[in-house]
């Protein structure tokens, strides 16, 4: 048969591993938690980032555009130029 102390010690040693199961639940739900609120934040980061990706490729395109148009306009100017040329050899000059 168990002493008196003997099922103290039982009984303390039953209600510290309850803490302890009590203490590690907390803990883990808490690191859950975190761990949850870290991929929502990574998230909203990533989807920031993809619509920041979305609006900004078409800067280079429009750099391409502009570097394109430049050179379109230069062409228009040379055709502008040669066309004039050819009015004033046929005496069409306006």
């Amino acid at each position: 048969m168990l002493s008196d102390t003997d099922l103290q010690l039982w009984w303390l040693a039953v209600a510290l591993a309850g803490v302890v199961v009590v203490v590690v639940a907390v803990l883990l739900e808490w690191i859950v938690r975190t761990a949850h609120r870290i991929h929502r934040t990574v998230s909203d980061i990533w989807t920031g980032g993809t619509h920041i990706a979305q609006n900004t490729v078409t800067l280079a395109l429009l750099q391409r555009t502009n570097h394109q148009a430049r050179e379109l306009l230069q062409s228009a100017g040379h055709i502008a130029a040669a066309s004039a040329r050819i009015r004033q050899a046929t005496g069409r000059g306006s």
